[in-house]
C-alpha cells in the first residue's frame, strides 16, 4: 500500500503534464546535404493533439546552426551545391479581421549562411514571359510552387487558384542553374531586407 502511494506521488506530475497542460518533445533533426537540415518541432497539448512545425536550418562546419526559415510549407527542398530552393510559410498582414496575420507559401532560394531570398515574383515573371501570360494576373492567382530537380535543372510546378478563360490551373517552369543564379542576383540587387511579421525572420525580397 505504501509502495502504491509512492508510485502515485512519483508519476502524478508527469500525468498532470501529459493530461492537462501538455508537454513538448525534443526537436527531431534530419540532416539533408551540404549542411542543410530539417528540424521538426512537435508539440502536444490538450488543445491540439498534434501540432508540427518544420524549420529549415544550416549547420556550419563548427557545429553551430543558423535558422534559414522557421516554417516550411510542406514541399521538399531542392539542394544543388551550396544553393537550396524551398517553399516557406510566410506570414503577411491581412485585411481580414478574423485573420490579421495570414500565411501563404512563398518560394525561396538561399546560399547559406546568407539570408534567404524570396524569388517568387521573379519566377512568376519568367513564367509569364515564356508563356505569354499577364504577370500581374499571375501574381494575383498564384497559389504555390513545388520545386524538384529534373535532369540537372530546377523544375517548378506552379499552381494557381483558378483556371479557365485561358488561364491554367497549373503549369511547369524549368530553369537551368545559371538562370537560378541570375534570379538570385536580381533579388539581392533590387530587394531589401525584410522581416516576417509573425516570426521576425529576416529575408531579402521585393
Amino acid at each position: 500500500m505504501i509502495l502504491m502511494a509512492n508510485l502515485i506521488l512519483r508519476f502524478s506530475p508527469a500525468l498532470l503534464c501529459l493530461g492537462l497542460v501538455g508537454c513538448s518533445t525534443p526537436p527531431i533533426v534530419q540532416p539533408l546535404s551540404n549542411g542543410y537540415v530539417e528540424v521538426t518541432h512537435p508539440h502536444r497539448s490538450m488543445i491540439s493533439s498534434a501540432d508540427l512545425r518544420v524549420s529549415f536550418e544550416y549547420r556550419k562546419p563548427d557545429g553551430k546552426t543558423t535558422l534559414i526559415w522557421p516554417s516550411l510549407y510542406g514541399a521538399g527542398e531542392v539542394i544543388h551545391g551550396d544553393v537550396a530552393i524551398f517553399l516557406g510559410d510566410q506570414a503577411y498582414l491581412s485585411s481580414n479581421p478574423d485573420d490579421p496575420r495570414g500565411t501563404r507559401p512563398r518560394l525561396f532560394a538561399v546560399e547559406a549562411p546568407g539570408l534567404p531570398l524570396d524569388i517568387t515574383d521573379e519566377v512568376l515573371w519568367s513564367w509569364a514571359k515564356a508563356s505569354g501570360k499577364d504577370f500581374d494576373q499571375a501574381l494575383q492567382q498564384f497559389n504555390q510552387a513545388i520545386p524538384t530537380e529534373t535532369n540537372g535543372r530546377l523544375e517548378l510546378q506552379l499552381e494557381f487558384w483558378t483556371g479557365g478563360n485561358g488561364w491554367p490551373d497549373n503549369a511547369t517552369l524549368q530553369l537551368d542553374w545559371n538562370q537560378v543564379s541570375d534570379i538570385m542576383r536580381a533579388v539581392q540587387e533590387k530587394g531589401t531586407i525584410r522581416k516576417d511579421v509573425r516570426w521576425g525572420t529576416p529575408y531579402i525580397g521585393n
